[in-house]
């Protein structure tokens, strides 16, 4: 019963991943949403998106804004972004996204150099892959 016990605390304990804050930098950068996923598991993908969502953090503060790629090897942007301040709370991390729209609360489930995935109060789950640019053309 014992080791039955403990493999269920090893299994369950396995799934769930904490964050490195220390690797926060890695949100740094161009993110094209994947997919999103609902509470109920219904996915909707993204196989051609128009739009970047740029993240730049420094010392768990930054922002957060919606980028449109041109033809020109330009972005086109506009003044339009949230603020952004990372919150680690409890083994997770939360990204406060807030601007005079109004404020939400997303938590950081995965993050590396390469994937990010996002989940909201709703338990939406938003999956992006970082996209590396380069606009020296």
């Amino acid at each position: 019963m014992k080791n039955i016990i403990l493999l269920l605390f090893v299994i369950f304990s396995s799934c769930s991943q904490k964050i490195d804050v220390s690797k926060i930098d890695f949100i740094n950068g161009y993110w094209q949403i994947q997919k999103v996923e609902d509470a109920n598991g219904n996915e909707k993908e993204y196989k051609i998106n128009e739009f970047y969502d740029y993240f730049e953090v420094k010392k768990n503060i930054g922002f957060h804004k919606k980028v449109q790629w041109q033809p020109t090897n330009k972005f086109l942007v506009n003044d339009a972004q949230d603020n952004l301040k990372i919150i680690p709370k409890d083994d997770k991390v939360f990204l406060e996204f807030y601007s005079q729209f109004g404020k939400h609360k997303d938590e950081l489930i995965f993050l590396s150099k390469n994937e990010m995935i996002l989940e909201s109060k709703e338990k939406v789950k938003f999956y992006y892959d970082k996209v590396i640019i380069n606009t020296n053309k």
